[in-house]
């Protein structure tokens, strides 16, 4: 009985040790095919005095950044979304001071189209923040806007259902581009990036565009009234109170 235990604690002992060596192995290799960065400091560097090799020129730490998944490859579509967004911003807000004049008077438009154009300038603060977290490039140079500019329209001395047109047009593009930045992101396999999109933008895009629908198709009835100018005043009242 003696030999039995004393064979079976050898069997386990063993059977250990090769559970651990193999795990070890695994490690081992699992890492070193991946550590670009520290191939980087230890060519350049001696491992126990922490000094640059003489035979060094520099310390080339290229592979030393926070880059992972695609990000080089959809990271100027995403910048060209956050200059979009930003243009948009300042349409809006144009928008919004237009209808804050003494002359509109409108408080509750003056307020809609501020708020969205605080909405646009956070999304394009979300993406820029989102592109340096994965170590992006912030430049703007490789920007092309594909000739959206040109589309825009700087008349903002325009009706209340105009603009109300006019921003949910704005908005269902950009909603259609974030769409599209989703496809990219999901192609290059970078479910990181989709997800961002999903989380922060994409929600607030599709109430957003259901709201403005909305408020269109209202004042739009209205409009359609005997008494058109006092409903436009009330339904300017109800923004100015819901918001």
């Amino acid at each position: 009985m003696a030999m039995v235990s004393r064979f079976s604690k050898i069997k386990f002992s063993f059977s250990g040790l090769l559970f651990f060596g193999l795990l070890w192995t695994h490690f081992f290799m699992g890492s070193t095919a991946s550590e670009y960065c520290y191939s980087n400091i230890d060519s350049a560097c001696h491992a126990k005095s922490y000094t640059i090799s003489e035979s060094s020129d520099s310390l080339d730490l290229e592979d030393c950044d926070a880059k992972y998944g695609s990000i080089d490859e959809i990271q100027d579509d995403f910048l060209a979304y956050a200059d979009d967004q930003l243009q948009t911003s300042f349409e809006y807000l144009l928008l919004s001071a237009q209808f804050n004049n003494y002359d509109t008077n409108r408080a509750g438009f003056h307020k809609l189209y501020r708020k969205l154009s605080d909405v646009a300038w956070e999304n394009a603060l979300a993406i820029i923040r989102y592109i340096n977290s994965r170590g992006g490039q912030l430049s703007f140079e490789n920007i092309t806007n594909d000739g959206k500019n040109k589309k825009r329209s700087l008349n903002f001395d325009i009706s209340e259902l105009h603009s109300l047109a006019r921003v949910l047009d704005s908005e269902s593009r950009l909603a259609n581009e974030a769409l599209r930045l989703h496809t990219l992101a999901t192609d290059h396999e970078d479910g990181a990036a989709a997800h961002f999109l999903e989380d922060e933008l994409m929600r607030k895009q599709s109430e957003m565009i259901r709201d403005l629908a909305g408020y269109t198709s209202d004042l739009r009835k209205l409009l359609r009234q005997r008494d058109a100018p006092l409903g436009v005043y009330l339904f300017d009242d109800y923004l100015r109170t819901s918001l």
